[in-house]
C-alpha cells in the first residue's frame, strides 16, 4: 500500500523535534527534501490538483483558487471549494473539469484502487480524484452517492458546517479505516488533512494554536501509520507526506477592487466589468480595452509583487511576464493574475516571511515568495531510501509520477513531474543530480526609473521548478 498525507499549509521549517517529534524521527529515517515545491498561485485547489494530475495548472486547468465561469456565475468568481460549483463548471464547459488525466484513472485504467478522504473543503477533496475511480470521502460528502448513503446509515449524519477541522479528521481517518481500507482494499491512499492551515490563519504561525495543531497532528499521523502498517504486508507500506504550499504573515492588507475603483478603472466593487478571483483579474466587455491601463496600474502599486498576464495579450503590455512562466497558462486563465508583495522579515514569533494581503487574517499564501512556494515532502517505507536529505529541487507535480513507478506503471505523457529517484532505494544519489539555475526578467521604465521583474527557477533531470518572482522598485 502506497499513503499519501497532505497536511495543508506545512512549512518545511515546521518540521522539528520539538513541534513534530514522530515527523521528525520519520525524516531522519526517511528522505527529506529541502527543495520541493509547490505550483504557482501557492494555494490549496491548485495544489490538489496538481497532485491529482502530476501536471502544473496550464494543464489541468485549475489556474486559481477561484475561478471566473460566466456561465456558472456572470456576476462573480466562483470558489473551487464548492464541488457542486465545480461539477456545474465542467458541465458548462462540456468536459472534464480537470484537463489532463488523473492519477486514479490511470490507477483504474491498470485495475489498482485510489480511495481518498479529507477534512479541508469539499471541493479539495474532490479535485483529489474528480472522475471518482474509487471512494471519494470528506467531512461534508462523500462519493459515489451510495457510499455517503451507506455512511450516515453507519455514522448517523454527516459533519455539519460548525465541526471543527480536529472532527473532521477524526470522522474521515475513521471512515477510512473502518469502511474503505477492508472493504475497497485501495492500492493507494490518499489523506488531505486541513491543519496546520486553519489554525496558521487565524491565529498565525508558531502561534500556541498553530503549535498544538502541529502535535496534534503529529499523534494522528503516528496512529495512522501504525494502523496501517498492521493492515499492510509486513514492511509493504510506503508514505509520501507533503504540504500544499508553505505560509507567510500577512503584514500588510489591501483591497484590490477598492484600488481599482479608485483610479477609475472598475465601475464599482460589486460590478463585473473586472472580476476578481483570489489571484486574478478577469475582464469583460469594454474593461478588455482597458488592459494596458490596469496592467500599469497595478505594476505602480507599492504592494505588488509579481504581474502575469495572458501569453496572448503580452505584445499589449509592456514591462509583464506571460502568465507560462509560472506554468498558469490556460484557456480558463484570466487576462491578468498578481502576487502580492513579499519581504523576509519575522512576525511577533520571529517567523520569516511577510506578505500583503487583502484578507484580514493572521496569515496566509498564494504569493510567490519562497516562504509560500516551498513545501513539505519527506518519504519513508521499504521502497525509499533511509536516512538521506536532498537538496535536488522537486515538487507536488512529482508525487503522483512516483507513486505510480512504485506500482509498476507508466505515468500519463500530459504529466509535467518526475520520478524521485533519488529518493529511492535503488536511484542516484541526489549529490548525483547537478541541478542548474535560470532567471527570466521582464523590464518596464517608467517615469521613476526601470522596474524589474524577475522569475527564479531551478531545474533538475530535465524538469524546472518556479522558485521565487520578486519585482524590484524603481530605480
Amino acid at each position: 500500500m502506497i499513503l499519501v498525507i497532505v497536511w495543508d499549509g506545512l512549512r518545511p521549517d515546521m518540521v522539528t523535534p520539538e513541534q513534530t517529534p514522530y515527523l521528525y524521527a520519520t525524516s531522519q529515517r526517511g528522505a527529506f527534501c529541502q527543495a520541493s515545491h509547490a505550483a504557482f498561485p501557492t494555494a490549496t485547489r491548485i495544489n490538489a490538483s496538481s497532485l491529482a494530475t502530476g501536471c502544473y495548472p496550464a494543464r489541468h486547468g485549475i489556474v486559481d483558487n477561484e475561478l471566473y465561469i460566466p456561465a456558472v456565475d456572470p456576476t462573480k468568481a466562483t470558489s473551487c471549494a464548492d464541488w457542486e460549483a465545480l461539477q456545474r463548471m465542467a458541465h458548462a464547459e462540456g468536459g472534464p473539469l480537470l484537463t489532463a488525466p488523473t492519477m486514479g484513472e490511470i490507477l483504474r485504467g491498470a485495475g489498482r484502487r485510489l480511495a481518498c478522504v479529507g477534512s479541508g473543503s469539499p471541493g479539495t477533496t474532490y479535485l483529489t480524484n474528480p472522475a471518482v475511480t474509487g471512494p471519494v470521502v470528506n467531512w461534508a460528502v462523500a462519493w459515489p452517492a451510495g457510499l455517503q448513503t451507506r455512511l450516515v446509515e453507519s455514522y448517523g449524519a454527516m459533519l455539519p458546517e460548525t465541526s471543527t477541522s480536529f472532527e473532521r479528521n477524526t470522522f474521515v481517518l475513521r471512515v477510512l479505516n473502518d469502511v474503505l481500507i477492508p472493504e475497497y482494499r485501495p492500492d493507494v491512499v490518499v489523506v488531505w488533512l486541513t491543519e496546520p492551515d486553519h489554525a496558521q490563519h487565524a491565529h498565525g504561525l508558531r502561534s500556541p494554536q498553530a503549535l498544538d495543531a502541529l502535535r496534534i497532528l503529529d499523534e494522528t499521523l503516528q496512529q495512522l501509520v501504525a494502523r496501517l502498517e498492521a493492515a499492510a504486508p509486513r514492511h509493504a507500506l510506503d508514505c509520501i507526506l507533503i504540504s500544499d504550499h508553505g505560509f507567510s504573515t500577512i503584514a500588510e492588507t489591501v483591497d484590490v477592487n477598492a484600488a481599482l475603483v479608485d483610479a477609475g478603472l472598475k465601475e464599482a466593487p460589486d460590478a463585473n466589468d473586472i472580476v476578481r478571483a483570489s489571484n486574478s483579474l478577469y475582464l469583460n466587455g469594454s474593461a478588455r480595452d482597458r488592459l494596458p491601463e490596469v496592467v500599469e496600474f497595478l505594476q505602480r502599486q507599492p504592494w505588488l509583487g509579481a504581474v502575469l498576464v495572458r501569453d496572448d495579450l503580452l505584445p499589449a503590455v509592456p514591462g509583464s511576464m506571460p502568465q507560462s512562466a509560472a506554468f498558469g497558462h490556460h484557456r480558463r486563465s484570466a487576462e491578468v493574475m498578481y502576487a502580492n508583495r513579499w519581504w523576509d522579515g519575522a512576525n511577533a514569533n520571529d517567523t520569516p516571511g511577510c506578505v500583503v494581503q487583502g484578507a484580514s487574517l493572521a496569515a496566509t499564501h498564494g504569493s510567490a515568495s519562497p516562504y509560500d512556494v516551498n513545501n513539505t515532502l519527506i518519504a519513508w517505507g521499504p521502497s525509499f531510501k533511509q536516512g538521506v536529505v536532498s537538496a535536488a529541487p522537486c515538487g507536488i507535480v512529482d508525487v503522483a509520477p512516483t507513486v505510480l513507478r512504485l506500482l509498476g506503471l507508466p505515468f500519463a505523457a500530459s504529466m509535467q513531474g518526475r520520478v524521485l529517484d533519488e529518493l529511492l532505494r535503488d536511484g542516484p544519489g541526489p549529490d548525483a543530480l547537478p541541478v542548474t539555475r535560470s532567471a527570466r526578467e521582464a523590464l518596464l521604465m517608467t517615469p521613476d526609473g526601470l522596474r524589474r521583474q524577475t522569475a527564479a527557477y531551478s531545474t533538475v533531470a530535465g524538469h524546472t521548478y518556479l522558485d521565487q518572482i520578486t519585482l524590484t522598485e524603481p530605480h
